[in-house]
């Protein structure tokens, strides 16, 4: 490679980086354009791999979250003898349930640490209802995403 080539280079990954910091959607279009053409001196490989990194992260943060919130409901629902919010706790229910299956991978399923969202979802529920609430997560992954039947 000649130098010439070596400044092109730096020049265009500079300006790649700076699209990266200054219009991130645009960065975005460009990456998937050099991997659609297969323009590997197009790519931006050290923001490409955190982007996919977290990528990964925020979709399992967000499975992790919707399953925290449907524990926390079915909590309620389970051991409250709270009357008036009860259907509220089951729509809600059923919107956790949507929006998981909606982005639920096997992948995913085979990361979510149902303990840990188990208690989060306990100190919820416990710092608003004095309710006896079980030390271990008395439900399986397919308990929680069994739909409600319209009598519960």
């Amino acid at each position: 490679m000649s130098s010439m080539d070596g400044t092109t280079q730096t020049h265009e990954t500079t300006k790649i980086n700076h699209l990266y910091e200054t219009d991130f959607l645009e960065w975005t279009i460009q990456q998937a354009q050099a991997l659609n053409d297969h323009n590997i001196k197009a790519l931006d490989w050290e923001n490409l791999k955190e982007e996919i990194e977290d990528l990964g992260k925020e979709q399992l943060h967000a499975v992790s979250s919707w399953v925290k919130r449907l524990i926390e409901h079915k909590l309620k629902l389970d051991y409250s003898s709270e009357s008036y919010p009860r259907n509220h706790w089951k729509t809600e229910i059923n919107n956790f349930q949507d929006e998981i299956e909606r982005r639920l991978t096997k992948t995913l399923l085979n990361k979510i640490d149902i303990d840990k969202e188990y208690e989060r979802a306990k100190r919820l529920v416990l710092s608003e209802y004095k309710l006896n609430l079980p030390e271990q997560c008395p439900y399986r992954f397919e308990d929680l995403m069994t739909r409600l039947k319209d009598n519960q």
